[in-house]
C-alpha cells in the first residue's frame, strides 16, 4: 500500500474516532460542563456544515445549469453502449423525497399544537438554523437531481468509437474524447463507501492530457472539488486519476466494457 493510501486510511480512522469520542464525551460529561460542551457542539456542527454545504451548493448549481443542456451533449460517433438507471427507481426516490419533505413541513406546522413551549426556527440558535438550512438544501438538490434524471431519461454511461460519457448521479465533465485520454489502468483507492471501516476499492483510473479542459465544464465550486479530488486520487494511485470509474456501477458487464474501452483507446492512438 502506498504512503498516500495509508495517510488517507488513517485520516478516515481519525475522523471516525473523533466522532465516536465526541458522542461518548457528550454522554459522560455534558452534565458537568454544559457550557463547554455547548461550544464544542457548535464547533463540530460548523466543521461538518461548511464543507458539506459547499459541496451541496456546487452540485445544486451544476444540476441547475445542466437543465439547459442535452444529457448527451457532445456525444459523437455510433453508440456502442448506452446504459440508463431504472426510471422506476428514480421516480420512487422522487416520491420518497416529496412525501418526506411534506411530512417534515406538516410536523413543523402542527408542532405548536403538541408542545406549548414550541419555539419557531427563527428563534433558534444560529448554528441550529444553519443545520436546518443545510438539510433543506440537501433535500432540494436531491429532489432536483433525481427529478431531472427521471424526466430527461439521461444515460449515465455512453461509449462510442470517439469517446465516452460517464455520469454517475447525473454529474459529469461531459463527453471525453479518446485523443484527450493518456491511459486507462485498474488500481485501488481507500474508500469507506458501504463499509464500516476504510478499505481498498478497485477502480478504473483514466488520465487526461489536459484535465483543466474538462474540469472547466463544471461550475467554479464543483470544479474546485473535482480538482482537489483528482490530486488526492493521483497521490493514492501514484499516477493520473482524473476520472475514476467504479466497476460496481457496471455489474457483470464491467470486464466487457473495460476491455472495449481499452481497445477503442488503443485504436484512437494509432
Amino acid at each position: 500500500m502506498s504512503n498516500a493510501r495509508r495517510w488517507v486510511r488513517w485520516i478516515q480512522y481519525g475522523a471516525l474516532a473523533i466522532v465516536v469520542g465526541a458522542i461518548a464525551a457528550d454522554f459522560l460529561f455534558q452534565d458537568r460542563y454544559p457550557e463547554a460542551f455547548a461550544w464544542v457542539e457548535r464547533g463540530f456542527m460548523m466543521l461538518v456544515a461548511v464543507p458539506v454545504g459547499f459541496m451541496v451548493l456546487g452540485l445544486g448549481w451544476q444540476a441547475l445549469s445542466d437543465l439547459t443542456r442535452s444529457p448527451t451533449e457532445g456525444v459523437t460517433g455510433p453508440v456502442e453502449v448506452s446504459l440508463h438507471a431504472p426510471r422506476v427507481g428514480q421516480w420512487v426516490v422522487v416520491l420518497i423525497l416529496i412525501l418526506g419533505g411534506a411530512a417534515c413541513v406538516w410536523f413543523y406546522l402542527t408542532w405548536p399544537e403538541r408542545d406549548p413551549d414550541f419555539t419557531p426556527v427563527a428563534a433558534w440558535a444560529l448554528h441550529l438554523q444553519i443545520m436546518v438550512g443545510l438539510f433543506v438544501l440537501i433535500w432540494a438538490v436531491l429532489l432536483l437531481g433525481f427529478l431531472s434524471m427521471a424526466i430527461r431519461k439521461a444515460p449515465w454511461f455512453v461509449l462510442t468509437p470517439r469517446g465516452f460519457l460517464y455520469a454517475p448521479g447525473g454529474v459529469s465533465p461531459g463527453f471525453v474524447r479518446w485523443e484527450d485520454v493518456t491511459g486507462l489502468r485498474e488500481t485501488e483507492i481507500v474508500s469507506g463507501r458501504g463499509r464500516q471501516s476504510p478499505q481498498l476499492e478497485r477502480v478504473l483510473a483514466i488520465g487526461l492530457r489536459d484535465p483543466s479542459k474538462y474540469s472547466a465544464r463544471y461550475n467554479p465550486m464543483l470544479g474546485l472539488l473535482v480538482r482537489l479530488g483528482g490530486q488526492l486520487y493521483a497521490a493514492q494511485t501514484e499516477g493520473p486519476a482524473d476520472i475514476l470509474i467504479n466497476p460496481a456501477d457496471f455489474g457483470a458487464r464491467y470486464d466487457e466494457i473495460r476491455a472495449r474501452m481499452e481497445a477503442l483507446h488503443a485504436e484512437a492512438r494509432r
